[in-house]
């Protein structure tokens, strides 16, 4: 069963129809976006003991930060190409990262914190990279039913 809206936009959360660019959900998605963004900037400039720890690693926290903020990402840009956000995060991460070096931090402990980034932006691609590589197959009809 489908909601339709008042141009005949498939409004359901889980439908196969378009959803309007003002709808809630795409609002909420650009709003979580923007958010998850401006947290990873405030994070990497706020003094150490200021951060909560969530997680004993430091490169779980990186991980998970990428990985939430690039779902978030996904949703809120539907129609921009993969490649570009996933450039844009690549680029967001070395920026933020090389910020440390003109603090005259260590090189190798921020490739070690990029790569944690990066790993967690993969983790958030791999899901829709896989689903529209299954799109790519025809389904198969159902076997006739024989009397």
């Amino acid at each position: 069963m489908s909601e339709a809206g008042p141009r005949g936009e498939d409004r359901t959360l889980f439908g196969d129809g378009r959803y309007p660019d003002t709808g809630p959900l795409a609002v909420l998605a650009r709003l979580a976006f923007l958010g998850a963004a401006l947290a990873i900037v405030i994070t990497v400039f706020l003094p150490r003991w200021m951060i909560p720890q969530f997680v004993r690693s430091h490169y779980l926290e990186h991980f998970a930060a990428f990985y939430v903020a690039t779902l978030f990402g996904l949703a809120a840009m539907p129609r921009t190409h993969l490649r570009r956000i996933g450039t844009g995060y690549l680029l967001f991460a070395l920026l933020l990262e090389a910020t440390h070096l003109l603090a005259g931090a260590h090189l190798w402990p921020l490739v070690d914190n990029w790569v944690a980034d990066m790993g967690g932006m993969a983790a958030a691609f791999a899901p829709v990279v896989i689903e529209r590589f299954r799109r790519r197959f025809p389904r198969r009809a159902p076997p006739a039913a024989q009397p």
